[in-house]
């Protein structure tokens, strides 16, 4: 899996417009073949920064999604950003879930 993220600094005078071009692409993301999740987050220490954070199933997915119309939309979107925004594609090999907070419990005697 690839996790796609992007962080931006939005100047408040245009939060407004920010939110609603990333806001109009989030579920049409969603249900692009190969994309497993898609969100916005709010910095709830600094209501002027957000973090995109996207999951494509594969690389190829991803490439197809970075050359798209959606795609534009979202680096205009990036260039409100009032500092250079923090890009990353991170590659995962392994994800897990609850049961690794349980068996680090269960291996310390508190399950």
């Amino acid at each position: 899996m690839i996790v796609f993220s992007v962080s931006v600094c939005v100047p408040p005078l245009q939060r407004a417009d920010f939110l609603r071009s990333v806001g109009a692409l989030l579920e049409p993301t969603r249900v692009v073949p190969g994309c497993v999740n898609c969100r916005l987050y709010l910095d709830v220490e600094d209501p002027d920064a957000f973090t995109l954070v996207e999951e494509w199933v594969t690389q190829a997915a991803l490439d197809r999604h970075l050359i798209s119309s959606a795609f534009k939309t979202l680096v205009a979107a990036i260039e409100m950003s009032a500092e250079p925004p923090a890009v990353h594609f991170d590659s995962v090999g392994q994800r897990a879930g609850i049961e690794v907070i349980e068996a680090a419990r269960r291996g310390q005697g508190l399950l």
